[in-house]
């Protein structure tokens, strides 16, 4: 552990080393050393073992390692697109599916990375990712995540102010009812500064809270999907410290692998925020032995 305290990498070594921990299931040192590399340095060993010993690395670890804390190794040497589409196809492909999974995947990833997404998933599994959601989800639902998954999001920063006006005055028709169409339009391609924009010009102008609009015109896990992006896109670094404060092993998992490097500091301080205690020594506290160690590692990036 000392090169990466120093910044230092040698992804030989830490090929060596893994192969010298597995064989000799020495399950803490594995942790270790994947969970401390970032994700980058983490595919890098994994090539050099490859080319160093003839076997993958992740096939290495099935075969000496279990539980939890496989899981977890195996999701950090995932590429990103590849661990949310895997992810994706849990969600899926289960004893019925896993709305709430599937929403959070599609909801919180950036619209390049989920088009990048939808195009692995046939390569991974055989069918689209469009025709996978077309025939586990329904109505306005299905509408919603079929559109999102095209990555036709604008990244527009700067909201025009006429632009957004008239785009709400469509979602009201001249019959007096809300367009659901415009609604789905909206959410799957407007940057997140828009939408925030015309939820906030919605209420104004026609005297309505925009999710109860959606909840009486929308099937129940369309309105459950818009009210949790709605969630996200306010106050990312809240959603996931209240996701993480179920203490549910396989939503630590993933959120932990997937946040990890990129907003981790922004969880830990609204999760410290919202309960008044630290989340490193909560987990500490609710989970145990190599899986928890590589959790409080994740956590800390």
């Amino acid at each position: 552990m000392e090169d990466q305290a120093k910044g230092e990498f040698d992804q030989l070594k830490d090929a060596e080393d893994l192969h010298n921990s597995i064989e000799n299931k020495e399950v803490e040192k594995v942790v270790e050393i994947i969970c401390s590399r970032s994700k980058e340095q983490r595919l890098k060993i994994a090539e050099t073992y490859v080319s160093s010993f003839g076997k993958e690395l992740s096939k290495a670890i099935e075969s000496k390692i279990s539980g939890d804390v496989k899981d977890l190794l195996l999701g950090c040497l995932l590429d990103k697109v590849d661990f949310d589409a895997g992810e994706i196809n849990r969600a899926i492909k289960g004893a019925g599916t896993d709305e709430d999974l599937l929403s959070e995947i599609i909801a919180t990833r950036p619209s390049r990375h989920i088009a990048h997404v939808r195009d692995r998933y046939k390569e991974l599994y055989g069918e689209t990712l469009d025709e996978a959601i077309k025939g586990d989800t329904s109505k306005y639902y299905k509408k919603l995540l079929i559109a999102i998954i095209q990555g036709k999001r604008s990244d527009n920063p700067y909201p025009n102010s006429q632009k957004m006006k008239d785009m709400v005055d469509k979602l009201k028709g001249s019959d007096g009812k809300y367009q659901n169409d415009f609604f789905v339009q909206y959410f799957s391609t407007c940057s997140y500064g828009e939408i925030c924009t015309i939820c906030r010009l919605f209420e104004s102008t026609y005297k309505e809270n925009v999710l109860e609009v959606i909840k009486s015109g929308m099937d129940k896990d369309a309105y459950d999907f818009i009210k949790l992006f709605l969630h996200y896109i306010s106050d990312s670094g809240t959603f996931f410290a209240e996701k993480l404060h179920n203490f549910k092993e396989k939503d630590l998992t993933r959120i932990l692998i997937s946040r990890s490097e990129v907003n981790m500091d922004e969880i830990r301080d609204a999760y410290k925020e919202l309960y008044k205690t630290d989340l490193i020594d909560d987990l500490k506290e609710k989970t145990k032995g190599e899986y928890q160690l590589g959790l409080t590692i994740l956590a800390q990036k």
